[in-house]
């Protein structure tokens, strides 16, 4: 029996062993790619950073009811359109994502593997490529890549592109929420309505300020930096375009689980911090001008910013949506030692 045993385990493990070799995807395995940075290097070089999510949906319905309770959405008691738009707004959050899937991508005629998904079904990978590559730049400054699959596979030629930022220039970060959408982030059932089952609603005014500022300044990119889970990056990619924001990078939260939907503080502050370093540290030679609100945390993210890159930062906007004039305690403690014409509170313009 014990010698049965043995061998029974040494075949589960097996099995185990050969179901969690890293695999191309399947016929029902679908890929994101999540739009990276292109960034000039030496020699004639571009390093495009190439991000990817694999996952299969699901499909059951009762996972868009029971994800509507988690949320505090009754979403029997809502309006056609409204469960509609949450069906949709919440696809990427019911799904499966698929580990150990091997990868390719194809830029410049190469083929490039990404390394196998993690536990998350993503892959990640930065591959120096040499410039100038044919067409490598659109209308909008991307770089486009496409996934290497065999022909007549469903994946088969899906593009993705990683945004090219010249070197030298002005980079605009801009939070989303509250800053440019309207959300009511600190309400959360208000936060939950807006995000999942009302059309995303423009800040009046803000559309403009970002053309104006994309027209008058010279070597302009934007970044629109958020605590939003990622899987969201469609539908806010699509209210980006539709209300004619300046096209740029998205740089949103890790989140393949119900629980982190609503981002803490601290992984708030980290995951807006790390990336701010990110760009600091890719685009040396930029200037920036950060923007937000005063719902959460921008300003004091801002601010140390700010102490910490000095050169850096050629200006802070802040967006008031909690009451507080320029002489609030907050400003006063957040902004100190800074000069004080390097950050403005915004107030939104009568309507």
């Amino acid at each position: 029996m014990r010698k049965w045993m043995q061998q029974m385990t040494a075949w589960i493990i097996g099995l185990w062993a050969c179901c969690a070799l890293a695999a191309p995807p399947d016929d029902e395995d679908r890929v994101l790619f999540f739009p990276g940075l292109a960034i000039s290097g030496e020699a004639d070089t571009v390093k495009v950073h190439v991000e990817a999510w694999v996952y299969e949906q699901e499909t059951r319905r009762f996972m868009s009811w029971m994800l509507a309770r988690y949320l505090g959405i009754d979403f029997d008691q809502r309006t056609p359109e409204e469960q509609a738009l949450f069906q949709e707004r919440s696809r990427y959050f019911r799904v499966d994502s698929e580990r150990g899937i091997n990868l390719a991508v194809r830029i410049n005629g190469e083929i490039l593997p990404l390394p196998e998904t993690d536990a998350a079904g993503r892959a990640s990978g930065a591959f120096i490529v040499r410039a100038p590559l044919p067409d490598p730049r659109d209308a909008a400054g991307r770089i486009a890549f496409t996934l290497d699959a065999t022909a007549g596979h469903p994946l088969a030629g899906q593009a993705g592109y990683a945004w090219f930022v010249p070197p030298e220039g002005v980079s605009v970060v801009s939070d989303i929420d509250d800053t440019i959408k309207i959300s009511h982030v600190r309400e959360r059932a208000l936060l939950m309505e807006n995000t999942f089952l009302k059309p995303f609603v423009p800040v009046p005014g803000m559309t403009a300020w970002y053309r104006e500022l994309a027209q008058t300044t010279p070597g302009v990119a934007f970044h629109y930096l958020s605590a939003s889970p990622m899987q969201l990056y469609p539908a806010l990619q699509a209210f980006l375009d539709d209300e004619k924001f300046p096209a740029g990078s998205m740089h949103l939260r890790e989140s393949t689980a119900w629980h982190s939907v609503i981002a803490g503080k601290e992984t708030s502050i980290a995951h807006k911090t790390s990336v701010l370093e990110r760009l600091f540290t890719n685009y040396p030679k930029r200037r920036f001008i950060l923007i937000g609100d005063s719902g959460e945390h921008d300003p004091e993210i801002y601010a140390d910013a700010a102490r910490r890159h000095p050169e850096r930062i050629e200006a802070i906007h802040i967006r008031d949506v909690t009451g507080e004039n320029r002489d609030a305690p907050r400003y006063r403690e957040t902004f100190h030692g800074l000069p004080p014409t390097l950050w403005t509170i915004r107030q939104d313009a009568p309507q």
